[in-house]
């Protein structure tokens, strides 16, 4: 007989943290004080299990090394170094707090003051506004809402805190950073968040298309979960992102935090990508990202100047380029040096490239005025050797409405390199989509169109929340396997991939349609001239029938 399998510690918390989540109305304010309690323990335990290593050998108390001078130094520059925090008093940890004051009937209110007055940063770091952003949201919960220190919904958010605070940020079987996945997913938080294998799909081609980055670009961040799959694929420098919802914002925050990000390497702003994607002049070595639909936005107003600000920092940097090249000039003394970057600006004024000019000229000014600008400004935002992966709408594949965009994108400046489209029902999306791989600078002339949406295996996602629906699949390796090899080698398979030249593409009107270069018809195919044989073929026989039938009845006297 096989012995049932024992349940790890933490799972059997998180089925009791759960189980208390459905007591609780589903408003942002218990999100916010659930985020921060996670966010608390996380820091509290990872700084006590290391302030513990360094006094294991010495005999001593955490209290009593916190009153050595000399400790206490080495724990905050140790802890400011390492973790970009540190908790200065001992009795600030989580498990002392709730020990000494769970009893009390403003527990609550202490146990929210006691992290944020105890933790310290270096000043002007990315933790320091991070966590303060996180902190202003509690305090905005507990003194401008008027938090009811006496109901039923305290009573269940103290009973949570309790709990949160009896998980095991170590254990490996149901990790901590899992555990905060789940109840990010719950009624309570509503965080957005993208299907896992559409992740997996993003990632892996970023992968493929380049070994390292120095920055990394999400224009709608989200929790954060394709900047975090991609850091387990490849090393880079920074990420960037926007985000225009507090709770999901903060829920990034915290989740990066887990994964061992380094926030002075995050920067998040919170606003919205579709009033402006520009981050400070900012260009990256790649773009990820789940887009709205094309077509479907309704902030327009920033657009314009947008493309035009780009235009005129592209052409600077062509200029900033060429004088690199032909006098070995030093990238930094174009900003650095006043009156050669005066020389510059004077440069662009007589080229005549002031913000009135622009690329939208004759056909393509339509685009001037058009939300459609959206798209092309986030490609403005690749560095010449850059990749953008986003997965995005069909509708940008044949809209009628979008073929000026289309043609654009494709004929005037070569930017799309490969269209694949994806499987449906695999995740919680219902929206049909595909995925679009944008470069600049290509040299080939012809775009890679895959259909995986009949071509694929599935295997079960690694982590799925006790209770969940379990459609949330993930593509199986094999699949993956293919995908690559066939987007790294521009293969072509007979009902799998096509490459298309761009002439081709043009003579379609610029249709991007998987289906109209990938033929995955699996029926017979039967020619028009066949079928018009057989019908001519039928109708003969039909009318021969009818003739002898009229002979019968001629003869048995029948008429009616």
């Amino acid at each position: 007989m096989h012995q049932k399998r024992k349940r790890s510690t933490n799972y059997n918390i998180y089925r009791n943290i759960r189980t208390k989540l459905r007591q609780v109305d589903p408003t942002p304010d218990v999100a916010y004080l659930l985020v921060y309690t996670f966010l608390y323990k996380h820091c509290s335990d990872s700084l006590k299990d290391y302030f513990s290593s360094v006094v294991e050998d010495q005999e001593m108390t955490l209290d009593e090394a916190f009153r050595d001078e000399y400790l206490q130094m080495k724990f905050r520059n140790d802890a400011l170094q390492m973790f970009g925090y540190y908790i200065n008093r001992p009795d600030a940890f989580i498990d002392e707090v709730i020990n000494e004051s769970y009893q009390e009937r403003f527990f609550i209110p202490n146990f929210f003051r006691m992290f944020k007055n105890n933790v310290e940063f270096e000043k002007g770091s990315n933790y320091e506004r991070y966590f303060k952003f996180i902190f202003n949201c509690v305090d905005n919960v507990l003194k401008l809402n008027g938090y009811d220190f006496s109901g039923e919904s305290y009573l269940i958010v103290k009973d949570l805190i309790y709990t949160i605070s009896k998980l095991n940020i170590f254990e490996e079987e149901l990790p901590f950073s899992t555990i905060f996945d789940f109840i990010c997913q719950s009624r309570v938080f509503r965080v957005e968040q993208d299907p896992e294998y559409i992740n997996e799909i993003l990632t892996e081609l970023v992968h493929a298309s380049k070994f390292s980055s120095k920055d990394i670009y999400n224009p709608f961040f989200n929790d954060g979960s394709s900047i975090i799959s991609l850091s387990n694929k490849f090393d880079f420098g920074y990420a960037y992102g926007k985000c225009n919802e507090k709770v999901t914002l903060c829920c990034s925050i915290v989740k990066l935090l887990m994964n061992y990000f380094s926030l002075n390497n995050i920067f998040l702003e919170f606003g919205n990508a579709m009033d402006s994607v520009d981050i400070g002049g900012a260009s990256f070595d790649v773009i990820i990202s789940k887009l709205p639909p094309v077509g479907g936005w309704s902030s327009k107003s920033t657009y314009k100047n947008q493309s035009r600000e780009f235009s005129r920092r592209n052409k600077r940097k062509q200029l900033e380029d060429m004088l690199s090249i032909k006098f070995d000039m030093d990238e930094k003394s174009f900003s650095s040096d006043s009156q050669l970057n005066d020389a510059l600006e004077n440069l662009l004024e007589k080229m005549d490239l002031e913000m009135d000019s622009n690329d939208f000229v004759g056909e393509y000014e339509p685009l001037n005025d058009s939300e459609y600008l959206f798209l092309i400004n986030l490609i403005n935002c690749l560095k010449d050797d850059g990749v953008m992966v986003v997965s995005i709408s069909q509708s940008f594949l044949f809209k009628n409405s979008l073929e000026l965009l289309r043609k654009y994108l494709v004929y005037e400046h070569n930017y799309l390199d490969t269209v694949i489209s994806i499987p449906e029902g695999l995740g919680r999306t219902t929206r049909p989509e595909v995925i679009c791989v944008f470069r600049k600078n290509r040299i080939n002339d012809d775009i890679l169109f895959v259909d995986l949406t009949k071509n694929f295996k599935t295997k079960k996602a690694q982590h799925i929340a006790p209770g969940a629906i379990r459609r949330n699949l993930s593509l199986s390796n094999d699949t993956f396997n293919q995908l690559l090899r066939v987007y790294d080698r521009r293969e072509i398979i007979e009902r799998y991939s096509n490459v298309v030249s761009i002439r081709e593409v043009a003579q379609n009107e610029f249709n991007l349609s998987v289906s109209r270069y990938v033929d995955t018809f699996e029926g017979e195919f039967i020619q028009l001239k066949d079928l018009a044989n057989e019908k001519k073929e039928i109708t003969s026989q039909i009318k021969e029938l009818n003739k002898k039938i009229d002979e019968m009845m001629e003869e048995l006297d029948l008429r009616f």
